[in-house]
């Protein structure tokens, strides 16, 4: 009885003893087979990451090639097109100087001079002495601080735009008001307002009464702005009546630029609030 159950035991030791070597075998067998699969993957993915390495340098190299291509295009664009006009930049908020200095190139390659001038907010008209010396300018009497502000801004629109000595100019200089830079001279033959994004800057303070003032003199006026802005200040501009560029950083925005200033209306970039691209088949 023993011996037929230690032959029992036996033989049912060997069937487990068998089944678990299927078992481990199954697995060794799978994990070889999983191993496998993992390295064709990752050769797979290394495959495509070459390929996109190789497609990516053929593209910046396009890219490059375009750039240089677009660079040396846009001075036969705008040859002479601005050719001894002095064109004046205004801002009422803070610009960079690469913004300052790829505005100026832009006209100067079309053959004019640039001046850059910033206008603070006038809220030095809180301080008596500045005010006084600003309201000596006016013979009116007992003028408001929203009158003296418009009388202001109505004659710095007469000195940047007509011939004049320029008096209040230097005095808005003197007192800190105002910053003039460039190789330009007055008055100017047409105008760029600066715009910004509207939570670091206000329009309606300082741009659109000048800009109001300046129409009278049948000038180009346009406004521009960058094109990576979260909340653009051009509609207000728009809304002035006046030309506006909403990309003037990138290439397209430049040609644009200098062809409104040659006296081409329209609204000009890449936002919504644009009408086309660039000012195509205008011949002026």
């Amino acid at each position: 009885m023993l011996d037929f159950k230690y032959h029992i035991t036996s033989i049912v030791a060997v069937f487990l003893a068998l089944a678990l070597g299927i078992l481990l075998g199954s697995v060794i067998v799978d994990k070889g087979i999983i191993a496998e699969q993992q390295q064709a993957l990752i050769n797979s993915v290394k495959a495509d990451v070459k390929q996109i390495q190789e497609e990516n340098r053929s593209l910046k190299k396009e890219l490059d090639d375009a750039n240089q291509l677009q660079g040396g295009i846009f001075p036969l664009v705008v040859q002479e097109r601005l050719s001894q006009k002095n064109i004046v930049f205004i801002s009422s908020s803070l610009v960079s100087d690469t913004l300052k200095e790829t505005l100026s190139e832009s006209v100067e390659k079309a053959g004019a001079k640039s001046l850059h001038i910033r206008i603070s907010a006038i809220s030095v008209l809180d301080d008596p002495k500045k005010k006084s010396r600003l309201a000596s300018f006016f013979p009116e009497e007992n003028l408001s601080d929203d009158e003296l502000k418009s009388k202001l801004i109505e004659e710095i629109a007469v000195e940047l735009a007509t011939p004049s000595n320029k008096t209040l100019l230097k005095e808005l200089i003197d007192l800190e008001i105002l910053e003039m830079k460039g190789d330009g001279s007055l008055p100017a033959n047409g105008f760029v307002f600066i715009g910004a994004d509207l939570s670091k800057f206000d329009p309606e303070i300082i741009d659109l009464p000048l800009i109001g003032k300046l129409k009278e003199f049948g000038l180009p006026l346009v406004a521009v702005e960058v094109e990576k802005v979260s909340n653009s200040s051009i509609p207000l501009y728009q809304n002035a009546g006046i030309s506006t560029v909403d990309n003037v950083d990138a290439l397209s925005g430049r040609v644009s630029l200098v062809y409104t200033l040659r006296g081409v209306f329209g609204n000009f970039g890449v936002k919504p609030s644009a009408e086309k691209l660039l000012p195509i088949g205008i011949s002026k």
